[in-house]
Order: C-alpha cells, then sequence, then structure tokens
C-alpha cells in the first residue's frame, strides 16, 4: 500500500505529550536529514515559528527539539513535506540550566528535576497512564490545537507555506517507508 504525497502539506507529529519531568520542545529544522529539500525546511521553520509564538504568548519556556533521526516525520521531511510538533522529552535527560529556565517562567515546584530522564519509562515496561504529567500535557495539547486550528483557517496555506512553491515531490511513499519497522509502537 502506498500514499499519494501530493495530497499532503504538512504533517504534524505529537508523541511523547506527557512525560513525567517534562521540557516543551518544539521541532525545528536546526538538523534536518540531509537531502531534505530546501522548501521543506523553510516550510517547517513557518511551522517552528508558530509553536514559538504560542508558547511565548502563554509565557512559558520551550527547548529546541531537531526534526533529525529516526522518527515518524523524516519520510515526510526528506520527502519535501513540512513538519512540525510539540513533545515534553523522552529519553533524554533534563540539565540544571534547562531546570533553571523553566523555574524562572513557571517556579520552582513546576521545573522539574535536573540530571534525571524526561521519562524513566520511555519505551519501558512502566510507561503506563500513571506515568503523565497531566499540567505538561494540557500545556501541549493547547499548542498542538493551537497550530492545527491556525493552518486550518489560513486561505492558501499551501502558499504560506511553500512561497516559492514546492518542488517536484515523488508521487508515492511506500509503507515501509512511513513507520519505523525498529520502533514497536509502530508495528501493525
Amino acid at each position: 500500500e502506498s500514499g499519494r504525497l501530493e495530497d499532503y502539506l504538512l504533517y504534524f507529529n505529537y508523541d511523547m505529550l506527557a512525560s513525567p519531568n517534562p521540557n516543551f520542545g518544539i521541532s525545528d529544522s536546526v538538523q534536518v536529514p540531509s537531502g531534505t529539500p530546501d522548501h521543506a525546511v523553510y516550510a517547517t521553520d513557518r511551522i517552528t515559528d508558530l509553536f514559538q509564538q504560542w508558547f511565548k504568548e502563554q509565557k512559558l519556556p520551550w527547548t529546541e527539539s531537531g526534526v533529525g533521526g529516526g522518527s515518524d516525520f523524516v519520510p515526510f521531511l526528506t520527502s519535501g513535506i513540512a513538519v512540525g510538533g510539540v513533545n515534553t522529552g523522552a529519553g533524554g535527560i533534563k540539565s540544571p540550566d534547562e531546570r533553571d529556565q523553566y523555574a524562572a517562567l513557571m517556579g520552582t515546584g513546576n521545573a522539574g528535576i535536573a540530571n534525571a530522564p524526561y521519562d524513566s519509562c520511555y519505551h519501558q515496561q512502566c510507561d503506563r497512564i500513571t506515568n503523565v504529567n497531566p499540567s505538561a500535557y494540557e500545556k501541549v495539547v493547547k499548542a498542538a490545537a493551537y497550530a492545527i486550528e491556525h493552518v486550518g483557517r489560513l486561505d492558501g496555506l499551501e502558499k504560506w507555506l511553500y512561497p516559492q512553491g514546492r518542488a517536484k515531490t515523488p508521487k508515492l511513499l511506500d509503507r515501509k517507508q512511513l513507520y519505523n519497522m525498529h520502533n514497536d509502537t509502530n508495528l501493525f
């Protein structure tokens, strides 16, 4: 089975939205995979700016979360489709500087624990509904809803994302390209 790439203007990735020791990660184009078309990088930056605007308006801290690596969105991005999203961290470690930045805006009791994983149960047996941060979840879901509503209300979304147009995009994307078969959460 395959999907028609020309039917997609952008891909939002909303994964890891309630880590117990959260940060507010915004996907950005700082570390895009090699070969990513320039128009997709530009459009990804537009989406990043949209999320940054929301967090600034809410007086909330945010952290850059590169789009490089092996996440679900990489095949879209390398095929020329803009990506964006928010997350609350996964297996990484919250630094003391990051904790201090979050404490300055959210208060010491809401900044999390330095030198501890964002989610110590990431891809572990203990990863359960009880292992979440409801406050962080609420904030990133609101950010996600804001972005979806914003782009949904735009007249001329394609022009907003790709003012110089899109380079020729492959017509089909194989299902194996869409899902990282090494990640058991994406198996059918």
